[in-house]
């Protein structure tokens, strides 16, 4: 065979072999759809909010790879959230967010929910939602958000008497939502004094996880209007065993594996995905 022939056979193989390559990677990467960059979740970041809840809280967003804005209860109170998919109110103190969000700027974020968007609320951002806050045996004296048809009452003393926090051990109980439906039996989460939830007798929710010690609901998915609430009394935006929440690694605390995951899915749900 002449050397020419050699060189033209060698360069066809060669040919194939990079185009199947290239073709095995386009397959790889379109495999998985990239988020949707226009959708814009609103990080509440007022007085009360948590700072370290306020970081974690944006890093996790933002490994899913959606845009977080910054926004203030002036800005709710006065301009509502029409630009937004999502309104997540972190952790922090709920009895200032009453008192900092107006009834104005509570009406805007109900009518936001009920004509189509999201609200997810972690720990104090959860206890905001109920019609009724109890905080320690009473009843706090203030006008809560009032749209998870039911009471929020913490902390819980059995996980940890307040203030310290600790990790707990959450039940899944709905393995056939969307947003569990593929989680293991139980998950560890970070827990700072965060609510359970006691819905009304009619109230129309679903129970997708509780407290293991106490056997009460600790992650609750529920409609309102158009829109969907995910609520949830632990910190799942802490990342116990990595930095990238913005935190190094606990040499104390183990979470046994990522909650990134199961909020992800949380999100997904939240915009019918």
């Amino acid at each position: 065979m002449k050397l020419k022939h050699i060189i033209l056979i060698f360069v066809l193989i060669s040919t194939i072999f990079i185009s199947g390559c290239i073709n095995q990677e386009i397959e790889k990467d379109t495999s998985q759809s990239p988020p949707d960059k226009s959708i814009i979740i609103a990080l509440y970041s007022d007085q009360g909010a948590d700072e370290g809840c306020i970081q974690a809280t944006r890093s996790m967003f933002e490994w899913m790879g959606y845009t977080v804005i910054l926004v203030k209860a002036d800005y709710i109170n006065n301009e509502g959230l029409g630009n937004f998919s999502i309104l997540c109110i972190p952790g922090g103190d709920m009895y200032q967010y009453s008192r900092d969000i107006s009834s104005e700027g509570k009406e805007n974020i109900r009518n936001f929910i009920r004509e189509g968007g999201s609200y997810i609320g972690i720990c104090g951002g959860a206890y905001f939602t109920g019609e009724k806050v109890i905080w320690q045996g009473d009843q706090l004296p203030v006008t809560p958000l009032a749209i998870f048809p039911g009471t929020t009452q913490g902390p819980i003393d059995a996980i940890a008497p307040y203030p310290p926090c600790t990790m707990c051990e959450v039940n899944i109980v709905d393995h056939t939502h969307s947003i569990t439906q593929s989680k293991q039996d139980s998950v560890w989460i970070a827990y700072c004094y965060g609510p359970t939830f006691l819905p009304n007798e009619d109230a129309d929710i679903e129970i997708l996880g509780k407290y293991e010690i106490v056997n009460q609901p600790a992650m609750v998915a529920f409609e309102y209007g158009l829109g969907r609430v995910f609520i949830i009394g632990a910190h799942p935006e802490f990342e116990e065993d990595s930095d990238r929440d913005g935190f190094p690694p606990s040499d104390k605390w183990d979470d046994q594996g990522s909650d990134w995951e199961l909020m992800k899915k949380a999100v997904l749900w939240c915009l019918e995905k």
